[in-house]
């Protein structure tokens, strides 16, 4: 199609000023534009639409251009018929003129005060550049559900509406079939759009039952919070900072009886059931479910791991008690009606002690207060963010973001006992244990929550998500190794399985403020250090006392041949190498690097 148009391009002799308005004051530009309206008249003869809506008429030259390339279409203008936004008032009524003999109809009306074109689709759709990339965003918003090709003057033109194509580009890729840039006067955008993936305006004030069909496998693969670290590990490793959070509120022990409402594709649950606890995780989608149990039907774990596909408004809970129910990006995604009635049975089925644990995001009061902000210093750069930052889903399914404030209010209706704080994303503490200006805590994308019928301590939630320091009384650990590459070459990465038993009474894990983690250095036969600093191997989820784990560590080689020891080690950050106080550290083994 590029090369069709490329090529009526170059053989065809279009002049739009015949049709000019004489009294334009923009006439000085005409020669100019004379590519420009030659390149429409060559796009819409290669296209021959049958059906054209133009948005942003002015004097009618694109309307009469696409109609001399296409004769027997069906022209419907729409124009706000104002001096705003690069405008002529009145000018509409020279578009009415000159296309007189078409089959042209003309609106005055303001684009941006409609959720909806008028009619039911387009086989073109024209976007004027005479916009800004509010407007043009917008627009483009509101062609996409009615059009097999859109058409956006001035590509190049503005900055902002430069950027605001390609964002809208970027959000809705899956339903644009390709994009042409054509380069030219000020530069036209042509998008093809997939018609096999027709996109569907966003239901507002929806329940959660009519957003049922958005989570498709295509949601959990491709958009979901976590899908790629899903794919990396196949679920079996925890790497997501509010997984991995809502796992440590949960301290699964053997026999813990956990629920995990809204489990998606089942990465929590699993963790949670490696780790001994009994799980019962169950979503209303069939794909998650589906998902989840392909992913670990076959996996032994220590606790017991079933899932079911349950709408949880619906699910029977029964006489079982719960010691910990999840509810992990699930708030977002359920009408408030619905929440209401999920939380009133979720208090009564907690056991005692239980505790509800939440996360939530984006936080309401990011987009509300924090992001236009953003916004304004986007602007004041010359660059463009949409005033609507979500991506394709989070439009589709986000139907109840929370604020802290109105999330804590909701769970002391039901709750006793009710603890809410934010966290930025690479973060599992936040405003828990530091006092945050409001500023602050705006900035913050994701809300935890803790709520109980039994007293909280926020410092017992800290400690679960923060490592101390051991003392070296506590300290007692035993490393072995379970398998060592026998040949390795300078300056390349190995995987080095090994086995780690804490023998100490106090946990390890790789959390701040004082991590700890698996490590080396390497030693040549002289006794110089060749590399003191190895690569960090995490621990997660914490070794526990009187645990063993296999762990891989990663090493990296040192940069030249020749004999050397490897000493494997552990190292707690900001505070000790463990051999400083364990005689069996550091495990050395003699290596010839080639």
């Amino acid at each position: 199609m590029f090369d069709k148009i490329l090529s009526i391009y170059d053989t065809c002799d279009y002049d739009f000023k015949k049709y000019a308005n004489p009294h334009d004051e923009l006439e000085y530009l005409f020669d100019e534009w004379l590519p420009m309206y030659r390149m429409k008249y060559a796009i819409c003869k290669a296209l021959q639409p049958k059906t054209i809506l133009e948005i942003g008429v002015g004097y009618g030259y694109s309307a009469i251009t696409f109609l001399e390339a296409s004769p027997a279409a069906f022209y419907f203008g729409i124009d706000n018929d104002t001096d705003t936004y690069g405008g002529s008032k009145g000018a509409i009524n020279w578009a009415k003129q000159i296309t007189q003999d078409y089959n042209a109809y003309f609106l005055i009306s303001d684009t941006q005060r409609m959720n909806n074109l008028p009619g039911i689709h387009y086989d073109l759709i024209h976007i004027e550049e005479k916009q800004e990339g509010d407007r043009t965003f917008h627009n483009l918003e509101l062609a996409l559900s009615k059009a097999t090709w859109i058409l956006v003057e001035g590509y190049f033109g503005l900055k902002e509406n430069m950027f605001s194509a390609t964002q809208f580009i970027k959000k809705y890729s899956r339903h644009i079939e390709y994009a042409h840039i054509i380069p030219g006067y000020s530069g036209e955008l042509l998008l093809k759009i997939n018609e096999s993936n027709q996109y569907q305006n966003r239901v507002r004030n929806a329940d959660h039952l009519q957003i049922h069909e958005y989570y498709s496998d295509e949601y959990f693969n491709k958009d979901c919070g976590g899908f790629d670290l899903f794919k990396k590990t196949h679920g079996r490793k925890l790497e997501d900072i509010r997984l991995m959070t809502a796992f440590l509120l949960s301290e699964p022990y053997l026999g813990k009886r956990i629920l995990d409402i809204g489990c998606g594709r089942g990465e929590l649950s699993y963790a949670l059931a490696n780790a001994g606890a009994n799980i019962t995780g169950i979503d209303y989608s069939e794909s998650a479910i589906n998902i989840a149990k392909a992913a670990f039907r076959e996996v032994p774990v220590p606790g017991k791991l079933r899932f079911l596909c349950e709408d949880a408004i619906n699910f029977k809970f029964g006489n079982e008690k719960y010691d910990v129910i999840l509810a992990t990006d699930f708030v977002e995604h359920v009408d408030e009606a619905a929440l209401r009635k999920i939380l009133e049975k979720s208090t009564k089925a907690l056991s005692k002690e239980g505790h509800l644990i939440i996360h939530t995001a984006p936080n309401r009061d990011y987009y509300d207060y924090y992001y236009p902000i953003l916004r304004q210093k986007a602007r004041d750069a010359g660059a463009y963010i949409p005033d609507n930052p979500r991506s394709y889903y989070e439009d589709l399914v986000h139907i109840n973001e929370q604020s802290p404030s109105d999330l804590e209010i909701l769970l002391k209706e039901y709750f006793h006992y009710v603890i809410v704080w934010v966290a930025p994303d690479s973060e599992m503490s936040g405003s828990l244990n530091m006092d945050y200006t409001d500023e602050t805590k705006h900035s913050m994308r994701s809300i935890y929550a803790v709520a109980s019928n039994s007293q909280i301590n926020p410092k017992d939630l800290y400690n679960l998500l923060s490592q101390w320091p051991i003392s070296s009384q506590k300290l007692n650990v035993e490393l072995n190794i379970s398998n060592i590459p026998l040949k390795m070459d300078f300056g390349k990465s190995y995987d080095i399985s090994v086995c780690l038993t804490n023998s100490g009474d106090q946990r390890m894990v790789s959390l701040q403020p004082y991590p700890v983690h698996l490590s080396y250095h390497w030693e040549d036969k002289k006794c110089n250090i060749s590399i003191f600093e190895g690569i960090r191997t995490p621990i997660f989820p914490p070794l526990l006392s009187g645990e063993k784990r296999d762990f891989l560590m990663n090493v990296i080689t040192p940069p030249e041949s020749g004999e050397y020891i490897l000493q494997l080690t552990l190292v707690q950050e900001k505070v000790r190498w463990f051999e400083e106080v364990i005689s069996s550290l550091p495990l050395c083994i003699e290596c010839v690097i080639n």
